[in-house]
């Protein structure tokens, strides 16, 4: 009912021409059709009656004596007097309208779901409308009279008359796709067609321009996709000029899109800091506007050309009271790892149009933290109440739907989900309102054995998860019959971080079968199979993971084996530095390899390769850029090219790009190998040769394709790698056609596996070898020749975790996971990953190279790891000379080392104020007056550089004059016990004491030798 009550009796005439002609003009009809419901006043927004509007649509006047209207009550409301029949002759001329009145014709209430009837004075159905919620307005036909109802503006009385103002046509960007393939997403959200010829598309910088071609039209409503086959003009930065072709405009992963229109203004915008992705994968993700033309930019699954649809947040409807005594409410919770900001967030029931306007959005700076629950109350964030079927929908500040659950009848108590945030929504007795719902034990599932190889018994495995004892008494297991129970016994515990395992369950466990973990009657775990595991089934990782997967080994009451090391420590320094302080290389750096003294570096947007060439103190010194080049794209110089992910150098020189899909087709992943040589005139590199990998891999998305090759010599692998053609040691002699005098390692990102592979002469190539580092995504490689190991290293999608692997002629090579140094930002894309050769070991300390993706400076970095090679310079000039006279010792030392750290002569540190060194000739000299005291015979020198150590004898002779003096004594000399220590000053006995101990020194000597060189 509503409130006022009014009097006037000519309130029911309102409207209507009402008329008493002859009885001839009269037209009775039982059940006309010309008259019909034409608008509906359910919910007066001012409080005032509820009213139902007809209207006579024929050419002829309808007798409308003792016509009536009901809502779903129908007839009902006739015998009990609820309706008032109209009075004989009352007459509806053609064209008008008559309004019947809550509390003048009827004495009902029209509710927020209901049914209007037009009745005649036959009792006969004239018309009928049904609506599913109050409207903002009324429930009108528009066109007047014909027209669907719809929900618009009162028009009580008067004809329904919607003005429709055309909105011109309006183009936004929609949604933006950076990788793995680059396309745009533009909509008209206006009401009209609009043409968007000479329209012009940049990214965030003014050179790079494409705009649509003369005669482009967009219809109203409708999206546009412009990608790499749309053709347009490209603006020419250096004749300043547009030319035709189609949209080759690279996204970076901090990028730029910006629309203007053909004056120059600028009409939409967006800018990101990374390619979106969802777990990882690009291919999953776009950013986009949801609701699609209005919203703001989200992520988003790609949906190019049609309807966007986002990731919501991860915030679920997680407790609903609909029949509080007090208030209704429902709570949110959640239930991701981020805070969620639920400013300007709300919630409406099924009547969503009628309720709209009896909402209060939650206040700005609302901040949902993971984990944490918000009320949406009826005493705070909406005035209507939760129905008995209803339904609850939480919309974000921008109208996109984020939750929903619907129910068909109250909860006895509330509907929860048990277990709270996860679980399926129950009738649970007791309210939690912004809390928990049913704090469950927290043991978990741990490992289950169905099919003992041994015929020992099924059981299950529990854990503990936390730093505490858990008393688990009571809880039943259960597999998939219900009647399959096993309770635990009273004061049972499972201590902290502990393992239970129960192998009496009194039932079986099948090859189809599940384990259920019951409290208090309720489902707190479950697991379920399809077959038997092959050793068991584990949750993975180990007793916090959220899936199973087939271990290794069973290992009951013990952490779950599935054969993945544990993670050690960087094996040297944890510093590291920039190379490029300032901007220096491209944004999409990737790939890098150290040979023949140089660093390659290779960007993967546009195919271009830096060398550098290092030198022994790791001065870096560019040598030469080139681009790589598409075989097919030999004559077309503008193409997008290879996406070159990775580089390697073989033995000859040559180089090797891993691509895993050309940049023009970025949405195809196309895994091939390239070979130029680096020593070809011109900056343009155009492929040699190629291999195409792709069917021979995995399918993958495009842009998880091969990231890394690494090229290893034939002899460095012959009878260590597994053959799986031959099931065999690797015998590089089985392959006659084979390149390069080697094989290929390439890392695929989507399953962090390495694939080996003999790439023939003829393009063809043999895969040889599948090794699972265990690592998850592999993004770079590199083979150690000194340590004999192959290097996988995964980016931050992993933490920057490595892997070595060491080949050992088995199916089972070693596999060790290598920490990133302490110093290295795991947070940050690495995808390049070089060691420096062993002779670039200087103080125990062996370059460390890495390349980040996503930056213009500080891309390269370069740290260290711990090294005992010890390199040996060669004395070109003065060794075993013969020193007569007081004559000087001079050594010219192969290669002019750098400095000169400690001189043991026989065996004893030599003074520094004893010898001279000069780095620019490579001169090592000693005085004859600092000789005069030796004794005559041979002596050893061994000299220790900062990268290295050369050896070399010489041999006093006897003069023509007197005996040499053997007293003299050499204070700055000290007998070297142990290995020597730069900065030692104890003194010796002199010169003659050196004699004996030359033997000790020349032993000494031979110790200190490398033990291995490259």
């Amino acid at each position: 009912m509503k409130g006022k009550i009014w009097k006037s009796a000519l309130a029911m005439m309102m409207g209507a021409t009402l008329v008493i002609p002859s009885v001839d003009t009269w037209k009775v009809q039982a059940a006309d059709q010309t008259v019909v419901i034409n608008e509906i006043e359910s919910d007066d927004p001012n409080g005032g009656n509820d009213w139902v509007e007809i209207v006579n649509t024929g050419s002829e006047s309808v007798d409308l004596s003792g016509w009536f209207v009901t809502d779903d009550k129908g007839l009902e409301r006739l015998e009990g007097n609820k309706t008032t029949p109209l009075p004989a002759g009352t007459v509806l001329a053609p064209g008008e309208r008559l309004v019947l009145e809550e509390n003048l014709n009827f004495t009902f209430g029209l509710g927020k779901e209901d049914t209007v009837t037009l009745y005649d004075g036959s009792s006969a159905v004239v018309a009928s409308y049904s609506y599913s919620g109050h409207a903002n307005g009324t429930w009108s036909r528009v066109p007047d009279g014909t027209g669907d109802f719809v929900d618009q503006e009162a028009t009580k009385g008067a004809e329904n008359k919607v003005e429709v103002v055309s909105e011109p046509g309006q183009l936004v960007i929609n949604e933006i796709n950076s990788q793995p393939d680059d396309w745009i997403e533009l909509m008209n959200v206006g009401e009209t067609d609009l043409d968007i010829s000479g329209y012009e598309i940049r990214d965030n910088s003014d050179d790079h321009r494409w705009r649509f071609a003369e005669g482009t039209i967009v219809k109203a409503g409708e999206m546009i996709v412009v990608d790499q086959n749309t053709s347009g003009e490209n603006y020419n930065d250096t004749t300043g000029a547009y030319e035709a072709g189609t949209f080759n405009m690279g996204l970076g992963g901090g990028d730029s899109v910006r629309l203007y229109d053909p004056n120059g203004e600028l009409v939409d915008s967006y800018t990101w800091t990374e390619h979106a992705s969802h777990n990882g994968d690009f291919a999953a993700a776009s950013y986009g506007r949801y609701p699609d033309g209005t919203g703001e930019f989200v992520l988003m699954h790609e949906t190019k050309g049609s309807a966007n649809n986002w990731y919501a947040p991860e915030v679920v409807i997680n407790e609903v009271e609909s029949n509080g005594d007090d208030t209704d409410w429902v709570e949110i919770k959640n239930v991701g790892s981020t805070a969620i900001d639920i400013s300007g967030w709300y919630l409406l029931d099924n009547d969503e149009v009628g309720h709209r306007q009896d909402i209060t959005p939650v206040a700005q700076g609302t901040v949902l933290n993971p984990g944490e629950y918000y009320v949406f109350d009826s005493s705070r964030d909406f005035s209507f109440g939760l129905g008995e079927t209803d339904q609850a929908s939480i919309y974000n500040a921008d109208g996109a739907l984020v939750a929903r659950h619907s129910w068909t009848s109250h909860a006895n108590g509330v509907y929860a989900r048990i277990p709270d945030g996860t679980g399926g929504f129950v009738d649970y007795a007791t309210s939690s309102k912004g809390g928990a719902n049913m704090e469950s034990s927290p043991v978990v599932i741990n490992e289950v054995e169905s099919n003992d190889p041994n015929d020992g018994p099924d059981w299950v495995e529990l854990a503990n998860p936390t730093s505490e004892a858990i008393d688990i008494s009571g809880l039943e297991i259960r597999d998939s019959e219900d009647d399959h129970v096993y309770v635990i016994a009273q004061g049972t515990t499972i201590p902290a971080n502990g393992y239970l395992v129960i192998d009496d369950l009194g039932f079986g466990l099948g090859d189809q079968d599940s384990v259920r973990l019951y409290e208090d009657g309720m489902m707190i775990k479950s697991f379920s199979w399809q077959a038997h595991a092959g050793v068991t089934w584990g949750l993975y990782p180990d007793v916090n993971g959220t899936a199973y997967q087939n271990t290794v080994t069973a290992t009951p009451g013990a952490a779950n084996d599935f054969g993945i090391p544990a993670s050690e420590a960087w094996p040297g320094s944890g510093e590291v530095h920039a190379f490029d302080t300032e901007s220096t290389f491209l944004e999409d750096s990737s790939g890098l390899d150290f040979a023949n003294g140089k660093l390659y570096a290779i960007d993967n947007g546009t195919g271009r390769f830096w060398i550098y060439d290092v030198a022994r103190d790791g001065t870096l010194t560019l040598e030469s850029t080139k681009r790589v080049r598409l075989q097919k794209d030999a004559n077309d110089p503008n193409a997008e090219g290879p996406d070159t992910e990775g580089i390697t150098v073989d033995g000859n020189g040559m180089v090797y790009v891993a691509s895993e899909r050309d940049n023009s087709a970025k949405g195809i992943n196309d895994d091939r190998i390239l070979m130029v040589d680096p020593s070809t005139e011109g900056e343009d590199l155009v492929a040699l040769q190629e291999w195409n990998l792709t069917d021979s891999l995995p399918d993958v998305s495009a842009n998880m394709g091969i990231e890394a090759v690494e090229w290893v010599s034939a002899q460095d692998v012959n009878g260590k790698l597994v053959d799986m053609n031959t099931n065999a040691p690797f015998d590089f002699t089985n392959y006659p056609n084979a390149t390069s005098q080697g094989i290929f390692f390439v890392a695929l990102e989507d399953n962090g596996h390495v694939y080996a592979y003999v790439l023939n002469q003829d393009g063809s190539s043999v895969q040889i070898a599948d090794l699972d580092p265990k690592i998850g995504g592999a993004m770079a490689l590199d083979y150690d020749t000194y340590e004999d190991t192959l290097w996988v290293v995964a980016d931050n999608g992993y933490q920057n975790i490595a892997a070595t692997i060491t080949l050992n002629g088995t199916v089972n090579p070693e596999v060790r996971h290598i920490l990133p140094p302490a110093g290295l930002d795991v947070n940050a894309n690495f995808e390049g990953f070089a060691i420096a050769d062993a002779s670039y070991t200087v103080n125990g300390n062996r370059p460390v190279y890495r390349f980040q993706d996503g930056v213009t400076s500080g891309a390269l970095v370069i740290g260290s790891m711990s090294c005992d090679y010890v390199r040996n310079y060669t004395v070109t000039s003065g060794d075993g000379m013969e020193i007569t006279d007081g004559g000087n010792l001079t050594y010219v030392i192969d290669e002019k080392p750098g400095e000169l750290v400690s001189v043991y002569l026989d065996g004893a540190l030599l003074d520094a104020s004893l010898y001279q060194y000069d780095p620019a000739t490579g001169t090592f000299t000693i005085d004859g007056e600092h000789l005069a005291d030796l004794a005559v015979g041979e002596h050893q020198l061994i000299l220790e550089w900062a990268d290295g150590r050369s050896t070399g004898s010489f041999t006093i002779t006897q003069s023509d004059g007197p005996a040499n003096d053997q007293s003299g004594d050499h204070s700055d000399q000290k007998t070297e016990n142990t290995t020597p220590q730069t900065g030692d000053t104890t003194s010796t006995s002199g010169l003659a004491g050196m004699m004996m101990v030359s033997l000790l020194g020349i032993c000494l000597v031979a110790g200190r030798l490398k033990k291995r060189q490259e």
